[in-house]
């Protein structure tokens, strides 16, 4: 019994170590996060005299985020519906304005559902043959996971969408 006390105790600090090391790594705060977003796209806006209009997001967990958006064009067709195909031309860029995606001559098409939270929310403001342009926060585009190797995580991103057609179902 005498040798086994000291192994215990070992065990006890080396469980207890563990355990916090892991809380510590795991300790991502949303809030913040969704924070420090804000503050860099409203930076941006204002270094570049873009006069965005805002819209507060509410988020599950009881937390808000803001998307901003020029529309540069409503356009004259049919509205968009999460559910229909929508087919877009867009250029992606960072907060620095480096490219990370476009549609040079093609375009992309998809179903509005199957995009990031940003372009499900901004694209319903316009109808075919609008555009628009959009500042989003990283909670709105990627998030924390980001998508490797090509958007880090937790960027804060810049979508200019050119809506072509819109097909229900």
């Amino acid at each position: 019994m005498r040798l086994l006390k000291p192994f215990i105790l070992a065990a006890f600090i080396a469980l207890t170590i563990t355990s916090c090391l892991k809380s510590t790594s795991n300790n991502f705060n949303q809030a913040l996060q969704n924070r420090m977003d804000d503050q860099a796209l409203r930076q941006y806006l204002a270094f570049h005299g873009i006069q965005a209009q805002r819209d507060t997001i509410f988020l599950l967990g009881g937390d808000t985020t803001y998307l901003y958006y020029v529309i540069d064009s409503l356009g004259d067709g049919d509205s968009v519906h999460l559910d229909d195909t929508i087919t877009a031309r867009f250029v992606g860029r960072f907060l620095n304005d480096s490219v990370f995606a476009k549609t040079d001559t093609a375009s992309l098409t998809t179903i509005l559902k199957n995009t990031i939270p940003a372009w499900q929310i901004a694209v319903q403001k316009i109808t075919a043959g609008g555009g628009i342009e959009i500042y989003a926060p990283s909670v709105l585009c990627y998030g924390y996971y980001g998508l490797p190797p090509l958007i880090p995580s937790n960027t804060p991103l810049i979508y200019s969408i050119q809506l072509l057609d819109v097909k229900h179902h």
